[in-house]
């Protein structure tokens, strides 16, 4: 398989996010006394924004209190960003640089919109706009993921054909949203088990990036 291109997810897969969503979720849970378990907050990883009010409804019974949790947990996590406690997966860092040396080209593409991306990204070391060709944030798009609208237009943005790119996904919705583009995709494994699911499919998968630009150099 011929790689021209890398189409990267966010939360979980270019930023070490998910584990310190889930550690201001439960902070924000303590905080306030909310009955929710550390398997509630699994479920959270990787769902749009509309999914999670309706998830988080059917759990706490209130509207004001599903707020409340979100902006909580919202605004710990933002303070955890700023304190230098988000940073870039183990070996992405490596990885841009690879591409950058081979001529490989980059997109990033999250279903987050940019004002609250922008509220932790420019804080985490190691991130900068300019290591991509492409930026695409959630409010430039209809649809988010699973709707394949966001990897479409960074694909069309990069002008590189579909079978030429390889979008890295570590999320449920992620993953379907490549497959119905009709990209290949890599799962970078992350907190969330996708291996028993049947709903999607996995073209490769890896445990970091590190082994994904491993099998990138037995390529070259």
């Amino acid at each position: 398989m011929m790689v021209k291109a890398l189409i990267f997810d966010m939360d979980g897969t270019l930023i070490d996010s998910e584990e310190k969503y889930i550690t201001a979720w439960q902070k924000a849970v303590d905080l306030h006394q909310f009955n929710l378990t550390h398997q509630d907050l699994l479920g959270i990883c990787g769902i749009s924004a509309k999914e999670e009010i309706d998830y988080l409804y059917k759990r706490l019974k209130s509207m004001d209190d599903v707020f409340l949790a979100i902006e909580s947990s919202k605004e710990i996590f933002l303070t955890m960003a700023k304190q230098g406690f988000v940073s870039l997966k183990p070996g992405i860092r490596e990885l841009i640089d690879y591409c950058k040396q081979k001529g490989i080209a980059t997109a990033l593409a999250t279903s987050t919109y940019q004002p609250l991306a922008r509220k932790y990204i420019d804080f985490i070391e190691g991130y900068h706009d300019d290591d991509f060709d492409v930026l695409i944030f959630g409010d430039m798009a209809t649809h988010a993921k699973p709707d394949p609208e966001i990897f479409n237009l960074a694909q069309e943005a990069l002008k590189i054909p579909k079978e030429d790119c390889l979008i890295l996904e570590d999320s449920h919705y992620g993953i379907m949203a490549a497959n119905h583009a009709g990209i290949k995709v890599a799962w970078i494994k992350d907190m969330v088990d996708l291996s028993l699911r049947n709903d999607i499919h996995m073209d490769m998968t890896f445990d970091t990036a590190t082994e994904l630009q491993i099998w990138l150099e037995t390529y070259e």
